[in-house]
């Protein structure tokens, strides 16, 4: 089990990463040839510990009320050096980008089972649809896709994930920003899910329905931001093989959460230092769930950080601060402590791409009576380099672990995986992927692994 001094000094390594990169001069890079080449970084760079694969087709943040997202870059029209990048269809002063992905894969673990895993073969194709607006002024994107995997020698064993978006900014004067976002996505529980019964007859869909408004105003080189925004979780009913429904209404909760950002420019806008103060209320729709605990919570957080502009060799941001989730429920301890949360990308090269995530954060959780819910601490790792412009490599790691507060519950999961990307044209490119996951739970029965292997291609407009 990690420790809390554990925990304290990967704050202190984020923070020494930051300063020490702080120092690397923040000029572009040379070699534009190969920049362009590079358009998938962005997109399939960042490996999530439990979510890889789902993360590489998906544009939805982990958690949208996590933070102020800063303002979306204006889209641009691909240059023609890129002999590889997409074209997009013009739609006047918008650009559609359609594309689909089809894979033939094997998974060593089909039912996530800890004894005896039976494997199987599976195909997965993967639609997305992708709207941007080419505007001098104010910003729109939007985005469908969804993921339907199903396996050949099990019948039943079928999901689909789907995922929509929609994002603005309006640009009120040179100084003042209106950004609006809403999003809804499905995903399947994973059959490993301690959630989920090991006698259901197919995982049950989980719902998250999201809409957020920020407003910023830019004094010289001091920025304060606001935002605010309403989340909804739901989970679906699960049956069983003897036809039992098991009810998780019990699970289904509404969040409400606001925070206020104060930046100041360091470096002529290149690198910024913020101060972040945040509130949340998080019920139930059930007062109480089926153990008859009441849930249901309150929270605060304060964050100081660093962060570094898109563009630049190093962006994102990295903050360290405090956390409280006050239950509503007295007989239940509250979640307080360190708070991480960061995310960087590193561009050393025009060719390689380094993307680091981590976050400390307390999550909801009606799994086991006597906690109030959970720490969960993640950290990925992902690197990403071109051989040839038309021939990428990729690797990641991920970690997460889930300390359950008032229970001795502990949950691992790690994950490891490995891409291959050939880019034949404009409109088509082949890609290899393998990845080995495994959790861990110190409640015996519940272990398990899985190894997967896929080829695919993938078809662009």
């Amino acid at each position: 089990m990690i420790t809390t001094r554990y925990w304290t000094s990967s704050a202190a390594l984020w923070l020494a990463t930051a300063a020490a990169l702080w120092a690397v001069p923040a000029h572009a890079q040379p070699a534009p040839e190969f920049e362009a080449a590079l358009r998938g970084a962005a997109d399939d760079a960042t490996v999530t510990g439990l979510e890889a694969e789902a993360d590489e087709n998906a544009w939805l943040a982990d958690s949208a009320l996590e933070g102020i997202p800063g303002p979306p870059v204006r889209s641009r029209i691909i240059e023609d050096e890129d002999p590889y990048a997409a074209l997009g269809i013009r739609l006047g002063s918008l650009l559609l980008y359609p594309s689909i992905e089809g894979y033939l894969g094997h998974s060593s673990n089909v039912y996530s089972e800890t004894i005896d895993p039976m494997s199987g073969g599976y195909y997965r194709v993967v639609p997305d649809l992708v709207l941007e607006s080419d505007w001098s002024r104010h910003f729109l994107r939007g985005r469908i896709s969804a993921d339907h995997e199903s396996f050949f020698d099990h019948p039943g064993e079928t999901t689909t994930a789907f995922d929509a978006e929609i994002e603005t900014r309006v640009d009120v004067t040179s100084k003042d920003l209106l950004g609006f976002r809403a999003a809804y996505s499905i995903t399947p529980e994973s059959r490993g899910d301690p959630n989920v019964p090991q006698a259901v007859v197919n995982p049950p869909d989980s719902e998250l329905a999201e809409i957020e408004a920020s407003y910023s105003h830019r004094f010289g080189r001091v920025e304060m931001a606001i935002r605010g925004g309403i989340a909804r979780s739901s989970y679906d009913d699960a049956v069983l093989v003897d036809g039992t429904v098991v009810d998780n209404s019990d699970r289904n909760y509404r969040e409400y959460a606001g925070a206020l950002r104060t930046s100041v420019d360091m470096d002529e806008g290149r690198r910024a230092v913020f101060v972040e103060v945040g509130a949340n209320r998080r019920k139930y729709d059930r007062r109480f769930d089926d153990n008859g605990i009441e849930r249901g919570s309150r929270g605060y957080d304060v964050l100081i950080g660093v962060a570094f502009e898109q563009g630049e060799p190093l962006s994102g941001e990295v903050g360290i601060g405090y956390q409280n989730q006050i239950q509503d429920n007295p007989g239940l301890p509250d979640i307080r402590g360190l708070m991480i949360r960061g995310s960087l990308v590193w561009q050393p090269t025009a060719l390689t791409t380094v993307t680091l995530d981590g976050s400390i954060l307390p999550e909801e959780a009606t799994l086991d009576p006597t906690a109030s819910g959970a720490r969960v601490y993640t950290v990925d790792l992902g690197v990403r380099h071109a051989l040839r412009r038309n021939l990428i490599v990729s690797a990641g790691a991920g970690y997460s672990e889930s300390q359950y507060i008032g229970s001795d519950r502990v949950e691992r999961d790690y994950v490891v995986t490995a891409g291959l990307e050939y880019l034949v044209s404009r409109w088509l490119s082949f890609k290899l992927k393998a990845s080995h996951s495994r959790y861990d739970s110190n409640v015996p029965g519940e272990d398990y692994d899985e190894t997967r292997v896929e080829a695919g291609m993938r078809l662009q407009r």
